[in-house]
This record gives structure tokens, sequence and C-alpha cells, in this order.
């Protein structure tokens, strides 16, 4: 079983022990450091899009690739009533740390509980995958477990950009890419991962052949590393 890099890594983070500097590893040997302090951003210095996406949820919610707990901390303190899941035994473990009530270890393409109201898929959650059919599964399992009439809101890493990681990504189709990278750190190796890339209107394509609709992108106008949406399932 690959290490769980990233929840170690944080959790020494927070407690101000790293041993070292992490590290992003790209399939091509590519490395990048770590920097980790956009983990634990309080609400005031998020990106416009996640303070945009934000606005639109409601109710129950399904924090899905919670890492540790940024934004379901924000939600609680909301009054919402939260769930967050991660793969990350260490970042579920911080997150409960850091006061989010209920977290639990888990696959967002297999998310437990149901009846959820809105799906929060920020940190790029939505596009683990290398293909346009992984997104549809993602977003099938997800609307299993939504409500009728429930939203979901997520970023998604662009492609249409000059960008270095743009350019070192693996291109599938037009306007579907994708890139692999790891966490090192102290030792450890995470799983390897894959994250889309794509262009708004390959995703509005992906969206077309599941239960959910868009209803708005947000940051499409500007040249970003992302762009937000915001789905929706017909009511009952």
């Amino acid at each position: 079983m690959p290490d769980d890099a990233f929840g170690q890594m944080v959790l020494d983070f927070r407690r101000d022990d790293l041993a070292e500097r992490p590290r992003y590893r790209r399939d091509d040997d590519d490395l990048t450091e770590a920097h980790l302090a956009g983990y634990f951003e309080q609400p005031s210095d998020w990106h416009p899009i996640e303070r945009d996406l934000f606005s639109a949820v409601t109710g129950r919610v399904l924090d899905a690739g919670c890492g540790v707990g940024r934004h379901a901390l924000a939600l609680q303190e909301r009054g919402h009533d939260v769930l967050a899941v991660d793969r990350s035994p260490g970042a579920v473990a911080l997150a409960r740390e850091r006061g989010v009530t209920d977290a639990v270890v888990g696959d967002l393409r297999r998310p437990p509980g149901n009846g959820f109201d809105t799906v929060v898929a920020l940190g790029k959650q939505l596009g683990l995958g290398s293909s346009l059919a992984d997104l549809r599964t993602t977003l099938s399992e997800l609307a299993a477990v939504t409500r009728p009439g429930g939203r979901l809101v997520a970023d998604v890493d662009a492609l249409d950009r000059a960008d270095p990681e743009t350019g070192a990504a693996h291109r599938t189709q037009p306007g579907v890419a994708y890139r692999t990278f790891r966490v090192e750190y102290d030792g450890l190796a995470g799983p390897w991962t894959d994250l889309l890339l794509l262009t708004p209107s390959r995703f509005r394509t992906a969206v077309s052949e599941t239960p959910w609709s868009v209803d708005a992108f947000v940051g499409t106008e500007t040249d970003g590393s992302a762009y937000g949406v915001r789905l929706s399932l017909p009511g009952q």
C-alpha cells in the first residue's frame, strides 16, 4: 500500500515539526516544493472562486476530499451539518483535531452517507482520474447520495492556458488532459494521483451524461489556473 505521505506532512507542518521540505513529484520526475500554508487558509484568504462557490452551499453538506478541514470548519461555523471525507488518515485525524465534528476516512467515489443537500468538492477533487469517463463516474456516484434538487460546487483545473503544468500534461483528446503526481516526504511516497485538466466545454459535455446539470461556470473569464462550477440535480 502507498504511504500516507500527505497526512504525515500536514500533521508535521501543523506541529511545526517538518523533517524536511515536502515535494510533489510528477511522473516525468519533475519535483516541486510543497507550500503547505494554503491547506490551512482562513476564508478571508481564499481565492475569489472559492468564496463565490460557497455562497451556493445550502443544507446538509458532504465535503468530498476534505483535507485538513479548511472548508468543513468554515461550513460548520455557518451552521451546516457537514460530513467530511478524505482518503488520507493523517489529514482526517488533523481535521478532527482542528474541530471538524464528523470527519471520516473514505473515497469520494464511494461516499458514505446519503441525503446531502450540497456536495463541496474543492481542491480539484472532482477531477480525480485520467478521462471523462472517470469524471462521469465520480459525478454519478455523488449524485446517488444527494437529494433531488441538490447542488454540487467544485473547482476544476483549466487547460487552455500557457502553463508548465498544462505543457507537461498527457493530452488524451481535444480539451482534455491529465497530469500525474504524488507527494514525497521524509522517506514516504504517497499514491500516484491522476488529475484532469479540462476546458469548460469538455466539462459540460461530461456533465450532460450524468444526472447533474451545469448551472454556472465561475472565473472562466480570467486567465487563471482553475475555474469553478455550480451543478444541480432535478427536483422531485
